[in-house]
């Protein structure tokens, strides 16, 4: 007789203090939950990856781009740097060190 009465005591707190109509309907829902939840963090990782991906290459796109930008900027100054040097008449560069004579003067 006391291995009936636990079964008993389950059926009545699920009768008595909780409807099964209620029971069925918080599981379904926390199972929808669960499940939705585990399709949405999936779609996520897959979402996140991609965009690790794309700031990778946009990345390595800035970096190529701040060095190719460094060099022009170099040869930038460089070149104002000898136009100021033959506005003051000053010659930096080798090749302008010889004077250059016209063909009509050979």
């Amino acid at each position: 007789m006391s291995q009936d009465t636990p079964p008993e005591r389950v059926s009545r707190i699920v009768d008595v203090r909780i409807p099964l109509w209620g029971l069925l309907t918080a599981l379904g829902g926390g199972a929808y939950f669960i499940i939705s939840m585990y399709f949405t963090m999936n779609q996520m990782a897959k979402d996140v990856t991609e965009l690790q991906i794309t700031v990778k290459a946009g990345n390595t796109q800035v970096t190529t781009l701040a060095g190719e930008q460094a060099l022009l900027r170099f040869r930038m100054e460089n070149i104002e740097g000898e136009i100021r040097a033959l506005k003051a008449g000053i010659s930096t560069s080798p090749t302008a060190a010889a004077p250059v004579v016209p063909r009509s003067a050979r």
